[in-house]
């Protein structure tokens, strides 16, 4: 049986796609919405007891990994490649990982009907 946990955040940013030929090429922002899923085996004893991971701790590292770098910038100038959602979602999956989380799905929205995921 797979067990997997859920968070949600949003943050707000600038970016524009320089080599894009429509209207993605100006400058422009997103309410974004970011969900991050981690999957494992609930925890047999401890504070943590029955649970793969607390909801508390998962939206810590959500915040401190991706969050609070990138709310209220221009993602042109934080991250070091266009910042398509496909890249910041890869570029999200991989801060994550490495920040030791078990993810197995990072999903980014533009707004209320676009998205893109990136699972394991």
């Amino acid at each position: 049986m797979k067990i997997t946990v859920t968070v949600s955040a949003t943050f707000a940013a600038a970016h524009r796609l320089p080599d894009h030929e429509g209207k993605c090429r100006r400058l422009h922002g997103h309410t974004y919405g970011l969900e991050v899923t981690v999957e494992g085996t609930p925890q047999p004893a401890g504070p943590a007891a029955g649970m793969v991971m607390d909801f508390a701790e998962l939206r810590r590292c959500v915040r401190e990994c991706v969050v609070d770098v990138l709310d209220h910038r221009l993602l042109n100038e934080v991250l070091d490649f266009t910042p398509t959602s496909e890249a910041v979602a890869a570029w999200a999956f991989g801060r994550l990982r490495d920040a030791g989380l078990p993810v197995v799905r990072v999903r980014l929205a533009e707004g209320p009907d676009s998205y893109v995921e990136v699972t394991a």
